[in-house]
């Protein structure tokens, strides 16, 4: 099992570092579709939560459970006032003035989270460890092209940017064999655990995602950032709906 979590781990995390190295060679395609993306991931997010994590959540662990969602909700809200460096996607704003350490930190312990996800959810069950990392890698892709900008706005090379973020993608890894070995360990863990990223998924999918999506396109309907919010939530029942035990 601890092999398919890496695996998983890997494709989510480091394959999509890679496609967002590869996108950002092509300038206009990545503006074209960048909020696309970000619709995509908000929708596939919020679904997996309500769907997948908090289904299995409270089967494991009771109506307790509902209490650690808003908890961790609350925690990442806090966590994100304090360090506002956190799940930003939006390169054309006033955030530019964070240090770069910021920026890399936060990207690192995004990964270690996303890293714990895939690890709790395939120590359920096999489908629910592949749908999280499909949810986990079609946010990456915004998450990175944001900080990727981010660096380079403030004057860092590519390949300098590249690999930075290519070490901050091993916290990914470590996550993973951190929340396995608690998960094997310590059964009764896994539906906190299973809490903790729902409320995670709630939260990005709320708070960043969707209040971006709005300020993007306040002044029209935006019929495209729409059909991929909903595009990316069909996607996740037909998962759910298909993809069995």
């Amino acid at each position: 099992m601890l092999g398919f979590i890496l695996l998983f781990t890997f494709l989510a995390s480091i394959s999509s570092l890679i496609l967002v190295g590869v996108l950002l060679l092509h300038k206009t395609f990545v503006k074209r579709i960048s909020f696309s993306l970000v619709s995509f991931a908000a929708g596939a997010l919020l679904a997996t939560a309500f769907l997948d994590t908090l289904k299995e959540a409270v089967q494991l662990g009771g109506e307790s459970v509902f209490m650690w969602v808003t908890l961790s909700f609350a925690f990442f809200f806090l966590f994100e006032r304090l360090f506002t460096f956190l799940h930003h996607h939006d390169v054309e704003e006033e955030k530019l003035h964070l240090p770069a350490p910021f920026v890399i930190f936060g990207d690192a312990l995004h990964n270690f989270i996303d890293g714990v996800s895939i690890a709790a959810t395939f120590l359920v069950s096999f489908p629910l460890g592949v749908i999280t990392s499909l949810a986990v890698f079609v946010h990456e892709i915004p998450h990175e092209l944001g900080d990727f900008g981010i660096l380079i706005q403030k004057g860092w090379g590519r390949r300098k940017v590249f690999t930075v973020n290519a070490f901050t993608g091993a916290a990914a890894f470590f996550g993973a064999i951190v929340a396995f070995y608690l998960g094997k360990s310590f059964e009764n863990l896994l539906p906190i655990l299973l809490a903790v990223i729902t409320g995670n998924f709630i939260y990005l999918s709320a708070t960043d995602l969707l209040p971006e999506i709005h300020h993007k396109a306040k002044r029209s309907f935006s019929l495209n950032h729409t059909i991929f919010f909903f595009l990316g939530i069909i996607l996740i029942i037909f998962l759910t709906t298909f993809v069995k035990e």
